[in-house]
């Protein structure tokens, strides 16, 4: 509506998970909002694998193409334990992985983590490493945009406020301006703003919305390109341009209005805090930027559960969204997916079939219809 990238695409931590933990995630129970039970994620691992194997060639071909460096580096991440049953509980992650055929990963004694990060909160007893990747969020997300529009996609900025029609086939998109944008496919691809897209069109798109924050830190010296995290969720990310991102793995902070600060100071502390936690030496760097928007989640319990498909009466409309906190880990294997579900009229190509398959739950009062998957 602004421009590329200005709200919560330009903002968030950019990182892409090693699908195979959410296995381990999904595996537990717990009171959590944000758990995400197996049934829940396990149909869409294949779109997170989709862009974690993509991600590296994506990075190369937006330099090359669309003339943007998006800040690409591998960046494992270090479950750090502090106490004997934390040790024990990130322990039997790896096993665990790999009896899911998954063997990437390994343990860092406690010697290996205080070398690499010496001022390390003296309590660590070494942790599980996951191989995770990243990007810079903005930068990413602008050469995608410049590399479409090399390839001859035109963007225009605007509100969308509305759709014109002629039976079942969408015409335009309608503007607050009043301008017309007409075309010959619609995807409403909003956020966490597409239950408003979809209102639109007849259909009723509940969205929770959750207010997401984290801290761009000043460093004195470079961090090893290690991440940390704690089992309190304090997250310290470094990223390739030498700053440092805090954030709060696993934590929710759940909205009723899109009416609200996107940045509070008692989060900012919350983080500063944790993280100092984990890493002492923190309190000597310098906050640069305190960054929040909001993540469209699905609603409970299956709070990681996107909607991706044809919309129900539309011949030519579709939709993809409901991300959570995953939105740019899954953008790469979504636009895989949204592609060839275009060419194809709105059916899924077979490898892609049974995740398609996964159905919304009648308590929350949608009834599916042949073509709307989510």
């Amino acid at each position: 509506m602004d421009s590329i990238a200005n709200r919560a695409s330009g903002k968030s931590w950019a990182v892409w998970s090693y699908p195979a933990h959410f296995l381990e995630i999904g595996s537990q129970a717990t009171e959590q909002f944000f758990s995400m039970p197996v049934e829940s994620v396990c149909p869409w691992l294949q779109l997170l694998w989709v862009g974690y194997y993509k991600l590296p060639d994506v990075a190369l071909e937006l330099k090359e193409l669309g003339g943007v460096d998006v800040g690409y580096g591998e960046l494992p991440f270090i479950m750090v334990a502090f106490t004997e049953d934390e040790e024990k509980t990130f322990k039997a992650l790896l096993p665990f992985l790999r009896e899911h055929g998954y063997y990437e990963g390994y343990w860092m004694e406690e010697s290996d983590l205080k070398s690499l990060y010496p001022g390390i909160n003296p309590l660590a007893r070494g942790g599980a490493v996951l191989p995770y990747l990243q990007v810079e969020p903005y930068r990413y997300t602008l050469g995608l945009a410049q590399a479409a529009e090399k390839m001859g996609a035109i963007f225009r900025q605007g509100e969308a406020v509305g759709f014109r029609h002629q039976g079942s086939k969408i015409t335009s998109a309608t503007l607050a301006t009043g301008t017309e944008v007409e075309g010959d496919v619609f995807v409403v691809a909003m956020g966490p703003w597409s239950g408003r897209g979809a209102s639109c069109l007849g259909r009723e798109m509940p969205i929770t919305l959750n207010r997401e924050q984290c801290l761009r830190m000043e460093v004195a010296e470079n961090f090893p390109p290690y991440a940390l995290v704690s089992s309190a969720g304090g997250t310290i990310i470094p990223k390739v341009d030498g700053s440092v991102i805090l954030g709060n793995s696993g934590g929710f902070d759940l909205q009723q209005s899109f009416d609200v600060s996107l940045i509070t100071e008692k989060a900012k502390m919350t983080l500063i805090e944790n993280a100092i936690e984990i890493l002492p030496s923190l309190s000597e760097a310098k906050l640069v930027e305190h960054r929040g928007d909001f993540e469209g989640w699905s609603p409970p319990p299956n709070t990681i559960q996107p909607v991706i498909g044809r919309m129900p009466d539309w011949d030519n409309a579709y939709i993809a969204t409901r991300f959570g906190t995953l939105g740019m880990m899954m953008s790469l294997g979504t636009g895989r997916v949204m592609a060839e579900l275009i060419i194809n009229g709105g059916k899924p190509p077979a490898r892609f079939k049974t995740m398609m398959d996964v159905r919304w739950s009648p308590k929350f009062g949608q009834v599916v219809k042949s073509g709307f998957c989510s």
